[in-house]
């Protein structure tokens, strides 16, 4: 996976972008959007068996956390038997400069999840997908990964425990599929915008459990009449990375 640095600088607009709307149906409660976090951030931010690109406090899962999960107010619910699963995409365009290099990449990510207890402030199951490009998208899901490469993408299955414990399984296998995005009006600046709208499509996973493969998980979700989604538009010269310590 490469490293894309993009600026915590940018979180100064996270205000010009936020949606007053009103109440909305598919609204995520407050609580339950903060489980769905702490489970994401107990599965990647401190894990040293991933990809550092990704892990870490400086990789690509804790700038996106930072930078995009603040719009994340909002998910469908797609009935699966007697499940509900949430489920919110998430497509990115970048288009700006670093050092005199101009850095281009698109990317889709995917967030679906069930099983919030609110007693426990826990979610059974989350699972998170990354896949190059935008839609359509049409990616094989791999244990490696990078942004740049067409056809690619990469999957997570996390499992939280009532008692908070954490574990995650890495795909081995399935597909994420987009067939069509449509979004509103943009909001915020002219180098950093976020546009909320529908994506469409459907995924498969099958995953092996990190770090030894041992067990074996497989979900599949259907979201082909859409689901909620949120763009982030990035433009114009992004800073240098701070110097390596």
């Amino acid at each position: 996976m490469i490293k894309l640095w993009i600026p915590l600088a940018l979180a100064g607009v996270l205000g010009a972008c936020s949606d007053t709307s009103g109440v909305d149906p598919d609204a995520i409660p407050g609580p339950e959007l903060l489980a769905v976090r702490t489970a994401l951030d107990s599965a990647f931010l401190h894990d040293t068996t991933l990809d550092p690109a990704f892990t870490g406090d400086s990789g690509l899962y804790a700038l996106m956390s930072t930078l995009v999960f603040f719009f994340i107010d909002r998910a469908s619910r797609i009935g699966q038997g007697t499940d509900t699963t949430r489920v919110v995409g998430i497509e990115f365009d970048i288009d700006a400069t670093q050092n005199g290099t101009r850095v281009i990449s698109n990317f889709t990510t995917l967030l679906a999840w069930k099983g919030y207890d609110s007693t426990t402030s826990t979610v059974d199951s989350v699972l998170f997908l990354l896949g190059s490009g935008r839609a359509p998208v049409n990616d094989s899901l791999r244990p490696r990964f990078t942004l740049d490469s067409a056809s690619t993408g990469t999957g997570f299955v996390i499992h939280e425990a009532r008692n908070s414990a954490v574990t995650k399984w890495w795909s081995r296998g399935g597909h994420l599929r987009t067939t069509a995005s449509q979004y509103g009006t943009a909001h915020g600046t002219a180098s950093f915008s976020v546009a909320r709208g529908s994506l469409s499509g459907a995924f498969t996973i099958n995953a092996k459990f990190v770090p030894d493969s041992s067990t074996a998980v497989t979900s599949a979700l259907d979201f082909g009449n859409g689901a909620r989604a949120i763009k982030v538009k990035i433009r114009g010269t992004l800073p240098s990375p701070a110097p390596m310590r």
